[in-house]
């Protein structure tokens, strides 16, 4: 928590519990940290990785349920909802399954918070749809392929905490990152606020995370050096 600025917390789907989602809402308002919520298909035994089939009104139901459970924790810490992500699986058919993502979104508008997704998709399209504020987002722990799809954490390879570092600082620079075949990629960022999405089910989550921290700060300094 001390080293990051957002939180996506589980909402009960694809993993969490109703005491578990209480304790990191009460351990974010601790650190000061945003908290996001981070809706998951509801399937625990895939993580959430695994294509589930709903219909739009399941898909509608199931954001308001799951958005809806954190934000009543978060009622109860006196913390505002900051943004909705998906996760998962859900949220890389978003990228390009129309009726998945409307269901996704209309249930989104009704939290009036920005949703964090990936530009130039239908994650971006979708949001301006229904008049939802959009936040770009990158990952530097998985991989895109050379024409700049996100994989996932399935099909993406292990990144080392120095490699994570090095992808970072190069796409803070100048929104680039390596394709899983280290193509370059123009992941839609560059000269824009946008939010970095790192896995906290990672083993060397921490270490990647502290690399990922300290490569954004030293971009920061340099390009920001009057900003506290």
């Amino acid at each position: 928590m001390p080293m990051i600025d957002a939180a996506n917390i589980a909402c009960g789907g694809h993993a969490g519990d109703p005491v578990i989602m209480r304790r990191t809402v009460a351990l974010a308002k601790e650190f000061g940290v945003k908290v996001g919520a981070h809706p998951g298909f509801p399937d625990k035994a895939g993580f959430g990785r695994r294509v589930l089939a709903m219909t739009a009104e399941q898909a509608y139901a199931e954001m308001l349920f799951q958005v809806g459970a954190l934000k009543a924790f978060l009622d109860e810490a006196g913390l505002p909802l900051n943004h909705i992500k998906p996760h998962g699986m859900w949220y890389i058919m978003m990228q390009n399954d129309h009726k998945v993502n409307d269901a996704a979104m209309r249930a989104i508008k009704q939290f009036n918070v920005p949703v964090y997704g990936l530009p130039n998709t239908l994650h971006q399209s979708g949001a301006q749809k229904y008049g939802i504020p959009f936040i770009p987002e990158a990952f530097v722990d998985v991989n895109y392929t050379a024409d700049g799809v996100l994989m996932g954490v399935p099909g993406s390879r292990q990144m080392s905490p120095k490699e994570i570092y090095e992808v970072t600082k190069g796409l803070a620079r100048d929104g680039i990152l390596p394709a899983v075949d280290h193509t370059p990629v123009d992941v839609g960022v560059k000269g824009k606020p946008f939010t970095l999405c790192l896995h906290s089910d990672f083993k060397s989550c921490r270490e990647n995370l502290a690399a990922a921290r300290r490569a954004v700060d030293e971009v920061n300094a340099e390009l920001y050096p009057n900003t506290p």
